[in-house]
């Protein structure tokens, strides 16, 4: 096994404070997970989140900040999409971790 070195950790801090800190948050999960089935206006994020547009508006404020969505305006709306689409399937990693552990809880609660 290797040291972890300085370029490592350095990257490892800066992925702390920029993508795990837009992550952390249930609503901007779910915003992202609307916007996986394709681009919409901060209204519609907002019905389908279940949120109102400026709960939203402050969210993807967050996520455009730290390069994870992509506002294009057309006429009087902005209309965000998924700058890295695959930023669902490590989500999507992360569920089945989180599955896999609530599982095997339950595993040793019951045995």
């Amino acid at each position: 096994m290797e040291p972890v070195d300085d370029a490592l950790r350095a990257e490892l801090t800066e992925l702390t404070a920029t993508l795990c800190r837009a992550l952390n948050d249930p609503k901007r999960l779910v915003i992202l997970h609307v916007l996986a089935a394709g681009p919409a206006s901060v209204g519609r994020l907002a019905e389908l989140a279940g949120a109102t547009v400026a709960n939203v508006s402050q969210h993807l404020a967050v996520l455009r900040e730290r390069g994870l969505v992509d506002g294009e305006r057309e006429g009087p709306n902005v209309i965000y999409s998924l700058r890295y689409p695959e930023l669902i399937d490590t989500i999507g990693a992360l569920r089945g971790i989180l599955r896999a552990e609530l599982g095997r809880r339950q595993r040793m609660l019951a045995g």
